[in-house]
């Protein structure tokens, strides 16, 4: 059975740490090539480009990254709630040095509610989830006291309700004292694969009033949902490690690579993508599909070609995207060239396709 963390203080020293480690160490250097890339086009024209990705073998340098914190308020959270919200205030820390984060706070306890789960929405700004995690409290005294919680309802809710950014690598820390009820397991498992939410459990407290053991295990609940449980009270050292590697895992294998710019360069830019190869696996379209991993560096490559839909210059992002997620990220501008005349649109359209087939053939 978990221990109450005895020490909670000294977390936020040893994960920032950690994180810090992870992410900046030259090792984490997922790429895209090139880096930047500008031109002058009309309305009509379009250009192609080759861009390489290399997946490294030791992960990405700029993963994007949204985290859920959902607490449980019951009342048996009385003694360890504090220590809860400290922790998920460092956990939150550790994720800004990890990498660009958004990060969000949602409770529930013997009943879940989507204004509750969903407490406070996506944002960029950590001091803002800080002041939600803090003005966490117990719920209502008629509600909780006994196991187990509403958790499988409230991952459910805060799964389809948040509004996840476009490409980034999602997390729900959920931090309770017991196991999870609600909403059948088969219907959150669905929302959390439609999303490619990991869930990840802190285990606090532990001291089952009905003297059943299981029904304090949030360990059995997460791990039905396909997620991992670290426990609360072990040594902080152990708890960052156990945590900043259950994140890290998440990059370690992976099935599709790609290159999108997540409608960025819209209205103006169109950009349309064709896999040209891949380290192993098979090009499908725009994606390069096969069962990977990071034992090695793999390179992929994409001609990726930008149309100019209206007048007006561009800045966007162009990314690399593995199973979904951002790991690496380049800079696209575009300024409007010389509108071509009607007739000419065709010869246009030849010339640049022309030019394509002659940067292949060099490639």
């Amino acid at each position: 059975m978990y221990k109450r963390i005895s020490s909670v203080p000294k977390l936020g020293r040893f994960i920032t740490a950690a994180a810090m480690a992870l992410a900046s160490t030259t090792v984490f250097a997922d790429t895209i090539s090139p880096t930047s890339f500008s031109a002058s086009l009309g309305v009509g024209e379009s250009v192609t480009i080759r861009k390489t990705v290399v997946v490294e073998a030791a992960g990405p340098s700029a993963a994007t990254i949204d985290a859920h914190f959902l607490i449980d308020t019951s009342g048996s959270m009385g003694s360890v709630i504090n220590n809860a919200k400290t922790a998920a205030g460092d956990i939150l820390n550790a994720l800004s040095a990890f990498g660009d984060l958004a990060s969000s706070v949602g409770v529930y306890s013997e009943r879940a509610l989507a204004g509750d789960a969903v407490r406070s929405g996506l944002t960029t700004t950590s001091a803002t989830t800080i002041s939600a995690i803090n003005a966490v409290t117990l719920g209502d005294p008629d509600f909780g006291g006994d196991y187990p919680e509403s958790g499988d309802t409230a991952v459910d809710l805060a799964t389809n309700n948040l509004a996840w950014r476009a490409g980034s690598n999602r997390f729900m820390f959920v931090l309770s004292d017991a196991s999870m009820k609600g909403t059948d397991e088969a219907t959150v498992i669905a929302s959390l694969a439609a999303k490619d939410v990991t869930v990840i459990g802190l285990q606090f407290g532990g001291n089952c009033f009905s003297g059943e053991p299981g029904e304090c295990s949030l360990t059995q609940s997460i791990a039905a949902l396909g997620g991992t449980t670290f426990a609360g009270g072990t040594s902080p050292a152990s708890l960052v490690s156990a945590i900043t590697a259950g994140i890290t895992s998440g990059f370690a294998n992976y099935g599709k690579v790609t290159v999108d710019d997540l409608g960025g360069g819209l209205p103006e830019i169109d950009v349309s993508t064709v896999c040209v190869s891949a380290d192993i696996g098979a090009c499908v379209g725009a994606d390069a599909i096969g069962k990977y991993d990071r034992s090695i560096d793999r390179t992929f490559e994409y001609d990726v070609t930008f149309t100019r839909l209206a007048a007006g210059d561009k800045a966007f992002t162009t990314f690399a995207l593995v199973d979904g997620g951002i790991v690496a990220r380049e800079s696209d501008r575009f300024t409007t060239g010389k509108v071509p005349e009607p007739g000419s649109l065709a010869m246009v359209g030849l010339a640049l396709a022309g030019l394509a087939a002659a940067r292949r053939r060099r490639a």
